[in-house]
This record gives structure tokens, C-alpha cells and sequence, in this order.
């Protein structure tokens, strides 16, 4: 008897130890129902150090449960919203996916817009690598609903990928919201065609904008309201309160269409477009996990126009946050807190504008763009090539059509020793010759540059320092401030993760953000986007 009990014992030990062993099942991972990518436009770590105490209704929210990230960065060299998005969607850098800015000049001349489509207008016919959004639509055999919303077409194309459910964002010539309609794209729902018929810039028209928080001391927080750096825009002027629309023609006038994209009822009807999206495409309500990307813009142009230091921006960055506030009140509500997978993040940072940081001794300036047209002119005009520049987006410099490659480079070499040589200029070189640019800001540039659209010269401009115009009297016009360097104030910025699959925590470690895109697919447990370059972020626990 007792050897039949020892036998028994032994028979159970073993089936343990082999139970043990066994893999962990697939249908263990982390239940998630919704994705949720947050992309603020121009959110700088600058922003998040200096104002974190009052980002409470969203930001802050996200913040705390969650996976922080204090040192993420976008680490290329032209820090701008086309290829930022593009590398948080697509898991790769600008070398690979192609977005190498906002636009470009073709190697015949022909200025392109990144998300140019010929036949529509707008589309992911430029973006050379695949979105999280295709390979989630991909692992779940086209179940999964894809619904990107955006100010900016090139925001929500990029975060939508090719064929979502819809893809949305505000059209400077209507006035209204508009959804993509590139060949592969889904028809937009008919929902979405009622909400689309209102005029939105109309309905803004000579409505004001004042501080949203009355009890906060914008002043003490943030500065002066009128200062002489700010950009006097037409429309909304320099302080508050504004009648928007002041000085305009009328609400249908083309101007205030285009002005309504710095407007705070822009902002809300964004959200009021995600928080319908959310419940007639019953985001998250199955066993197929959706994704919901949500880019908000208006940080982007208040720091433009009024610069970061301005209380403009403060006040549009308190706006962003309730109103993300809101989102996820709706997203609770709707699917509930604990299968939600937010992401929380920005495409670019922003440079400090220079007559802010002056007079703390900081070395800084605007770099003329007269000065430089006049190097490369002089170069170029004393050459037999016949080319002249057509473009300077820095840090990146386009000359005409030239059918001779190699004066072509030659006049580029010519020119980049030419432009070494500006004070306000670190480092100059052709794109032929990039290969030879030192570390570590050769691999910088390196990763902003496919070839025919990077530009023929590529300049490091000296830190803190923001092009400007200047009219003839030699006085600066076109304030504000902006991005587009590899410097830690343009490259850096904040980077939340929480929900199901992550570990809270700060992570105080450097960590290129082509990391986003494949840390979502291992949370999700599907193939990150096939371009992807990059492994999932350690706070995955999968």
C-alpha cells in the first residue's frame, strides 16, 4: 500500500513540476480593449518641468499609475510635426519612413507637401514604411477600428495609417472638419458627414478668448501678457482678452479659416468630434482591441505666434489638459478604466524664444535667413552650374534642378564650407557627404535624411538660436518661436504610458521614441510595424 502511495506521489509530483513548466497560455496577456495615443503638438519637456503642478485634469492623471518616461527623445535632426508623428507611428526614423519634415523640393523643383496625395490632396502616399495602426489592422484581420482625429492632416494621417476608420482633421479651406478619402481609405462613416456640415470657423467668429482659470496669477506663473516678442497676429492680436476675428473681413473669409486653427473653440470641437467617434464607432465594446489616436495642435501655433514663454501658450496647455480631462472621463465611462492602454506623448519640443532667455546671460540670437541666401548666392552664382537656392527650411538647404550631379556636388561642398563659417552656424555639410559628419550629431542628421528629400546642404545651427525675417530696416519680423534642432529643448519630451502589460515607475534613462510604436504592439502581443527599428520599452511586462 504504501508503494502504491509513494507511486501516486511521485505521478503528482511530476504532473506539477510539468505544469509548471508549461509556457504561459496566449489568451494570459493582458486583456487590452482600447488604445489610446495622446500627441500633444509642441510639448516640450520644458512645458511639463515648468507646469506640471497645474496639469491636473488629464496630464497629471496619466501621469500617476503609469510608466514614466523623463528622458524620451526624438533623436534626428529636424524636429518637426510630419516626420514626428510619422516616427511615433511608425517605430522608425525619418530615414527609413521617408517624412524627412514638413515638406520638401523634389529633385525637379517641385516644392511637395509631406502628405501630398495628387489625386486627393492629402494621404500616406510619401510615408515609405508601415503604421502601428496597419499592423494592429493587420494581426486582427482588418477587425480592429483605427480612428485618428487632428487640427493637422499630417498628424492624423500619419497616426491613422493606411486604411483607417477614419481619419480626420480640420480643412483650411471649408472651414470644417474633413476625413480622408486617399484610395484604401474607408468611407467616412455617415455620422461623421453630419458633424462635418458645421461651420466651425464661422461659428467662432468674434467670439473671445480670455484665460481659462481666473483664480490662476497667469503673470506670476508665466511672465507679462504683452511683450515685445510676441507675433501681433492678425485677428487675435497679443493679449488678452481677444474678440477673435477682430480686423477681418467676416467669418466665411478665407484668413479666418485659416485663423481658426489657433482659436480654443477649435480645440473643443476637436474633442467634441473624439468623444462622438468614441460612441458611434463603439470604440473598445468587443474582444478585438481598437486604436484611438488624438493629436492636439494648439500648443503648436500658440507657441509660434506668442512664443513658449507667453501666457498663450500657459493657457493653451491648461486647455489641452482639461480637455484631455475630458476624454478620458468619456473613455472611462465607455470601456471602463482597466482595459485601456494611453500613451501620452509629443511629436517635437520647442525652442525658448531668444529675447526671452537673453537676459539671463544665456548665449542666443535669431539667425537671419537674408544672411544666409547671400552666402549660398555668392557661392553659387560664381559657379557654371546655373543653380540658385530655392529653399532654405532649416536645417535643411534646396538648390534648383541641376542635370550635372557632379557640379552638383561640388557646388554643395562649396557651399556647406561657406556656411561653416557664419557665426551662428556650428557645422555645414552636402548631403553626399554625411557619412562623414562626426558623431553625435552626424547620427542625428544621418536619421532625418532620405535621399530626394533631405535637401543638398544640412546645417547645425548654434544652440538657442531660432531663425527669424527681418524687413529692410534690419528689425525682426515673424516672432515667436518654433523647432527643427537635435538639441535637448526641440528633441526631448515627455513620454506616459499606462494600463494593462505596464509596469509604473520613472525611468530616468535615454530612449529614442521609436520605441512607442513597438511597445504598444508587445502590450498588445501583436508584430510591431514591419519598418520598426527599435525593441519595446522595459516597462512592457509581457
Amino acid at each position: 500500500m504504501r508503494a502504491v502511495h509513494r507511486r501516486a506521489a511521485f505521478i503528482l509530483a511530476i504532473a506539477l513540476a510539468f505544469t509548471a513548466a508549461r509556457p504561459r497560455p496566449v489568451d494570459a496577456k493582458p486583456k487590452v480593449s482600447l488604445v489610446v495615443v495622446v500627441v500633444v503638438d509642441q510639448f516640450g519637456r520644458y512645458y511639463l518641468d515648468r507646469y506640471a503642478p497645474y496639469l491636473t485634469a488629464g496630464i497629471g492623471r496619466l501621469k500617476r499609475g503609469g510608466a514614466v518616461y523623463t528622458n524620451a527623445r526624438y533623436d534626428y535632426a529636424n524636429t518637426e510635426t510630419a516626420p514626428g508623428h510619422a516616427t511615433l507611428s511608425t517605430g522608425t526614423w525619418p530615414s527609413v519612413h521617408g517624412i524627412t519634415g514638413n515638406g520638401w523640393f523634389a529633385a525637379n523643383g517641385t516644392e511637395v507637401y509631406s502628405f501630398h496625395d495628387p489625386h486627393v490632396r492629402r494621404g500616406p502616399m510619401n510615408l515609405r514604411a508601415p503604421t502601428l495602426a496597419d499592423a494592429l489592422r493587420l494581426a486582427t484581420n482588418d477587425r480592429a477600428k483605427v480612428v485618428s482625429i487632428s487640427m493637422k492632416d499630417r498628424a492624423a494621417i500619419a497616426l491613422g495609417g493606411r486604411s483607417p476608420r477614419l481619419a480626420a482633421w480640420y480643412d483650411k479651406l471649408s472651414g470644417r472638419f474633413t476625413a480622408g478619402s486617399w484610395e484604401g481609405a474607408k468611407p467616412a462613416p455617415e455620422w461623421f458627414n453630419e458633424v462635418a456640415m458645421r461651420h466651425l470657423a464661422g461659428d467662432a467668429f468674434e467670439k473671445t478668448w480670455d484665460r481659462v482659470d481666473p483664480n490662476l496669477d497667469y503673470a506670476k506663473i508665466v511672465g507679462a501678457d504683452d511683450l515685445p516678442y510676441e507675433e501681433d497676429v492678425s485677428g487675435f492680436g497679443r493679449t488678452f482678452p481677444r474678440v477673435m476675428g477682430k480686423g477681418i473681413a467676416g467669418p466665411t473669409d478665407a484668413l479666418w479659416k485659416k485663423r481658426f486653427m489657433l482659436a480654443p473653440q477649435g480645440l473643443d470641437a476637436m474633442v467634441d468630434l473624439v468623444v462622438t467617434a468614441l460612441d458611434k464607432e463603439q470604440l473598445g465594446q468587443d474582444d478585438i482591441p481598437d486604436l484611438l489616436a488624438i493629436s492636439f495642435s494648439h500648443l503648436d501655433y500658440a507657441g509660434h505666434y506668442w512664443g513658449a514663454h507667453s501666457q498663450e501658450a500657459f493657457d493653451m496647455l491648461l486647455r489641452i489638459d482639461r480637455q484631455l480631462g475630458r476624454v478620458m472621463d468619456a473613455v472611462e465611462a465607455s470601456v471602463g478604466g482597466g482595459e485601456v492602454l494611453w500613451v501620452l506623448t509629443a511629436d517635437h519640443g520647442v525652442t525658448p524664444t531668444p529675447e526671452a532667455i537673453a537676459p539671463l546671460g544665456i548665449p542666443t540670437g535669431r539667425l537671419n535667413p537674408d544672411e544666409v541666401r547671400s552666402i549660398v548666392d555668392g557661392v553659387l552664382g560664381k559657379r557654371k552650374g546655373g543653380m540658385r537656392l530655392v529653399d532654405l527650411d532649416t536645417p535643411r538647404l534646396f538648390f534648383s534642378p541641376n542635370d550635372d550631379p557632379a557640379e552638383r556636388l561640388a557646388a554643395s561642398r562649396a557651399v556647406a564650407v561657406a556656411l561653416a563659417a557664419h557665426p551662428q552656424i556650428e557645422e555645414a555639410y552636402a548631403a553626399a557627404d554625411l557619412d562623414r559628419w562626426p558623431a553625435p550629431y552626424g547620427d542625428c542628421f544621418r536619421r532625418s535624411h532620405y535621399p530626394g528629400r533631405g535637401g543638398d546642404v544640412l546645417i547645425r545651427i548654434a544652440p538657442h538660436v531660432y531663425p527669424a525675417d527681418y524687413d529692410d530696416a534690419g528689425k525682426v519680423v515673424g516672432l515667436g518661436t518654433g523647432h527643427g534642432s537635435p538639441y535637448t529643448y526641440d528633441s526631448d519630451v515627455p513620454l506616459f504610458l499606462r494600463g494593462p502589460g505596464v509596469a509604473p515607475g520613472e525611468d530616468r534613462r535615454p530612449y529614442s521614441m521609436t520605441r512607442v510604436a513597438p511597445t504598444i504592439a508587445a502590450v498588445l502581443g501583436i508584430l510591431p510595424p514591419a519598418a520598426s527599428t527599435a525593441t519595446p520599452l522595459p516597462a512592457v511586462t509581457r
